[in-house]
């Protein structure tokens, strides 16, 4: 049995790594937006679809301001609100198997590395605050 030359498909152009480059444009909708949370679960396609929001309390439905005789304003004003907390709807995002895959894995990287990070600035404040405490210790004994 012959063996295969595997030098030529080594060589071969079609072989060899290409590039795609992707360049990035904001959609005239672009915005930054706070998320506190998501709401979601399967489309009836078969999809993953997370509202985003954030909570904040309600805004007041009333206020009233009483005002002198003369029409100057008088202080404070009062507000009236229902007292509930909301949670605005700040965008849907609808995800296929594949991109929910992917995005979990670009999460679970970026908490490794904030955890890393956080985990490296608090051994420095550690340290910081220990050489401070033998600084004083040192100029006191």
């Amino acid at each position: 049995m012959a063996e295969k030359d595997t030098t030529k498909d080594a060589l071969d152009p079609s072989n060899e790594p290409s590039e795609v480059r992707f360049r990035y444009m904001k959609s005239n909708f672009f915005r930054v937006i706070h998320a506190d949370g998501a709401w979601g679960g399967l489309s009836p396609r078969g999809n993953i679809h997370m509202s985003f929001y954030n909570e904040r309390g309600a805004l007041p439905d009333s206020s009233v301001l009483t005002l002198a005789p003369d029409g100057s304003k008088q202080l404070p004003e009062t507000a009236h609100s229902s007292g509930d907390i909301i949670r605005e709807i700040e965008c849907d995002v609808v995800l296929d198997l594949g991109t929910a895959i992917g995005l979990r894995q670009w999460l679970d990287d970026k908490i490794k590395d904030l955890q890393t990070l956080v985990k490296t600035l608090q051994e420095e404040q550690r340290k910081r605050n220990l050489d401070e405490k033998q600084s004083v210790t040192s100029k006191t004994g």
